[in-house]
């Protein structure tokens, strides 16, 4: 810590101090944090709220924002991970090169069978044909809208984001494409990573909007546990499963994200078979016949003021099934979490148009209007997708003719890959901490470059 502290004492700067450290410009501000020698407005109203006893899920509800945020600005706390609401951000950044491993031995090598060959040609042909646009059954262009936002950008920062960023709004950055209807969430990742100019470097997920997810669910084990494998992955995938084609080793990273967005598209990642699902499932509610229910991480650290001996206390202990989702996070650490989609579900299934009604029937879909995308749980990077019924907005404010618009639909069509239409802000980076970190990355250069 005292090294972080010594070069930002030289440099004044959190990008710089990380680029001579090599390590993440998150990890610079969080350490600063802990030691008292950066802060924002946003850090002590966290901080405020936290000396008061308040969990980071009721810190984030209260602001508006998510935990990982809230966490970011927090600085380092003693045993804040043995705790019942212990996090499995850290944990699962450490083991991503691991999985990747895991899928190149597993299932990046494993041949194609013949007539798996034969079924993808046939497919690629069928999709390079003129029937696409006449036959109602077959691929159509849809208008996805992507939205990265800071929802708490103070003037100073919408300035820079506006004129450094190329934003329009000074608060976001998005792009407006068009993608064959039968693109997964899987190889939409690969189109986001490409559209907002990120390197797949960092883990990611699909989830619902709280709101949604909740309804669905009731707040409930059973809930949650009849909708695996239908609409949430199953606890064992987050292991390798979703990374099965997570093979880039050198070369040209946008060529290979290409390659990944582009149809046809299939889905080799076994644990998202509803019945290996469901029997992932069973496995887990069998390893808890009976669960020690422990008391929420509020009051847990109330009670203990932070001392080093004290343990979370029992309140009940009941059949895992028979719990709610919030006892059941508080007792057990769930690796992958219990929110993530599935990544084999098709785009234009999942979503309905926007501020159209929808079914949340469980056999049913669409289930929502809008899906959350979550890129590099420490930077936080949070996009808002949503499906337009047509383009006519972007065509009345003269970012697309008629012409272009033709051409990029027969692109989605005939060449089976996503097209994007409109373009608002600039690409982000990598590494930089989320977007609010990528402003103050804009004002230094700039400043740099006016010296």
């Amino acid at each position: 810590m005292q090294e972080v502290l010594k070069f930002y004492k030289k440099t004044a700067s959190l990008q710089k101090t990380a680029d001579e450290l090599k390590i993440s410009y998150a990890k610079v501000r969080k350490i600063l944090i802990t030691l008292g020698e950066y802060k924002t407005d946003f850090s002590l109203e966290v901080g405020k709220r936290r000396s008061a006893g308040k969990s980071i899920l009721e810190i984030a509800t209260e602001l508006k924002t998510t935990t990982n945020r809230v966490t970011a600005f927090l600085p380092y706390e003693k045993n804040l991970y043995a705790g019942p609401e212990l996090t499995t951000d850290a944990k699962k950044s450490k083991v991503y090169r691991k999985r990747i491993n895991i899928a190149r031995e597993k299932f990046v090598n494993r041949a194609i069978n013949k007539d798996e060959k034969n079924n993808l040609s046939i497919r690629k042909e069928k999709f390079m044909t003129n029937d696409c646009y006449n036959n109602t059954y077959a691929i159509k262009a849809v208008h996805l809208h992507l939205e990265l936002k800071n929802d708490h950008s103070d003037d100073a920062e919408k300035m820079i984001l506006r004129k450094y960023g190329e934003s329009s709004t000074g608060d976001s950055i998005y792009r407006d494409i068009l993608i064959p209807s039968d693109m997964p969430l899987h190889n939409l990742h690969y189109a986001i990573q490409r559209l907002f100019g990120w390197q797949n470097s960092h883990l990611r997920r699909f989830v619902l909007p709280e709101e949604i997810y909740n309804r669905l669910t009731g707040g409930t084990v059973k809930g949650w546990t009849d909708l695996v494998g239908i609409l949430f992955q199953p606890p064992g995938e987050s292991e390798h499963d979703v990374f099965w084609d997570d093979d880039y080793q050198s070369g040209s990273i946008k060529t290979w994200l290409k390659k990944k967005y582009t149809g046809p598209y299939f889905f080799h990642g076994i644990m998202e078979d509803f019945e290996y699902a469901q029997n992932d499932i069973k496995q887990l509610i069998e390893r808890f016949p009976i669960l020690e229910v422990k008391e929420s991480f509020r009051d847990y650290m109330n009670r203990s003021k932070g001392k080093d001996k004290a343990k979370p206390r029992i309140l009940k202990k009941a059949p895992l099934i028979e719990l709610t989702l919030e006892e059941m996070n508080n007792s057990i650490i769930m690796e992958g979490g219990t929110e993530s989609l599935l990544e084999r579900l098709e785009v234009a299934k999942v979503l309905a148009f926007k501020e159209d009604d929808f079914c949340i029937d469980n056999d049913i879909f669409p289930v929502t209007d809008k899906l959350i995308y979550n890129y590099d749980f420490g930077d936080d990077w949070t996009i808002t997708i949503t499906k337009e019924k047509d383009c006519k907005e972007l065509l009345q404010k003269g970012y697309i003719s008629k012409d272009e618009l033709l051409d990029a639909k027969a692109t989605v069509l005939t060449k089976h890959k996503p097209v994007c239409i409109h373009k608002d802000g600039v690409f982000v980076l990598d590494d930089v901490g989320g977007l609010h970190g990528f402003v103050s990355f804009l004002k230094e250069k700039s400043e740099t470059y006016v010296e």
